[in-house]
């Protein structure tokens, strides 16, 4: 029998987050149908899923202004109604510049709506329960974004586009009434008008932990890069360069991703149980390895195995970093101090497929994974011995407070 917290849990935190997850993935299989609908190129439609993501990109820090200003509750309702908004506006757009604008504002809605849903999350539990949260929230959320594009092409293929969006609007009206339920748990402390614009302060920090909060935003650029720079550079590298097929090199992303899932759980009791850096060091020291290794192996089994461990590391990377984060910045602007690391992160995700594309274009795809191999292994060794570990002075805390 699941006790109250845990229920609470499951009906305001988990199931919204799987609906909002679905909704990132069902409409990718929407892009063809609506190029044709619109009359426009395949390459402008798949601007659709750009226009989602640089919403989510641009509205990070303001997101996080605003909750730390009106709450998690208030922020998760207007990101919720913005998301019904937007996807309404979608399913009867007249044209498709209209899409871009409203699937902009969907993005915009999704990241209001994510980061007053981790505020709500780590305010649920212990400090020593976060890391399991956290790894939850980012699984959730990893399992909707890859069961979406399942579930939209068949709503697609039965009642076309339209309907899709339709559809999604009504359970993103499911999620807004769900956020209305959601209680502040705890008083927030007074902002200044003032502090609100000083959001990017690295003195808002405590002195003891303001390295360690440049840490992680060095380790957070490093392992958004790690992910989109293996999803660009990895199958030019196994396919044109080594010469496997499409079905191989899609067998070691399944690998990848299968061992990702895997790990979620280890990574949220690893991060409970032992500390913060034992779940931030390994995912950093594991690419920095990994991506040096790729220019010496060519055969299947060494593939495999860097393929292994580079599941292991994205699995371990689910909400770890946030995680610690949580923990050291200020009750009053975490949530300004978290979209301030993942803002500087989403440039990592931007730069790594370019600038890999062009050491690709000039030296080959191996010598991408080499030049980015460095990064990653500084911020193992940052991680290792600059970065101060949060969970003892957490506990100590909240034992005296009991």
């Amino acid at each position: 029998m699941l006790s109250r917290q845990a229920r609470q849990a499951v009906y305001q935190i988990y199931f919204p987050s799987l609906i909002m997850a679905l909704g990132i993935g069902m409409i990718v299989p929407a892009v063809p149908l609506l190029g044709r609908t619109f009359g426009v190129s395949m390459g402008l439609a798949a601007q659709v899923v750009t226009a989602q993501v640089l919403g989510r990109a641009v509205s990070l820090i303001p997101s996080g202004m605003l909750l730390d200003r009106t709450g998690f509750r208030m922020g998760m309702m207007i990101g919720a109604a913005t998301a019904v908004i937007s996807t309404v506006a979608t399913a009867f757009a007249p044209s498709f510049w209209i899409i871009l604008l409203s699937q902009f504002c969907w993005g915009v809605g999704l990241t209001l709506w994510r980061l007053g849903r981790e505020l709500a999350a780590i305010d649920l539990v212990k400090v020593d329960q976060r890391g399991r949260q956290m790894s939850a929230l980012f699984g959730i959320h990893a399992s909707g974004t890859a069961l979406g594009p399942a579930i939209g092409g068949i709503i697609l293929d039965t009642w076309g586009f339209r309907s899709l969006f339709l559809i999604f609007a009504a359970m993103a009206g499911v999620v807004l009434a769900i956020s209305a339920t959601v209680r502040e748990t705890h008083a927030r402390a007074p902002v200044s008008r003032r502090a609100v614009f000083n959001f990017g302060r690295l003195s808002q920090v405590e002195l003891y932990f303001r390295g360690t909060y440049l840490v992680l935003i060095l380790a957070t650029f490093g392992a958004m890069l790690r992910s989109e720079v293996l999803n660009s550079m990895l199958p030019i590298y196994v396919v044109d360069d080594l010469g496997y097929s499409a079905t191989q090199v899609g067998f070691l992303f399944f690998v990848i991703g299968a061992i990702t899932f895997g790990m979620i759980v280890p990574a949220g009791v690893i991060s409970d149980k032992f500390g913060r850096k034992w779940a931030t060091i390994p995912p950093a020291l594991l690419s920095g390895i990994a991506f040096g290794l790729y220019p010496l192996v060519t055969g299947p089994a060494g593939l495999m195995i860097l393929a292994v461990m580079l599941g292991i590391a994205n699995g371990m990377a689910l909400g770890s970093m946030t995680t610690y984060t949580y923990d050291i910045v200020p009750y009053r602007t975490r949530a300004q101090l978290q979209a301030m690391r993942r803002t500087i992160g989403e440039i990592g995700a931007f730069t790594g497929p370019l600038l890999g594309g062009l050491i690709a274009n000039a030296y080959g795809a191996a010598v991408t994974f080499l030049f980015f191999a460095p990064l990653h292994l500084l911020a193992a060794v940052l991680l290792i011995f600059a970065a101060k570990e949060s969970l003892p002075r957490l506990r100590e805390k909240e034992n005296h407070k009991a």
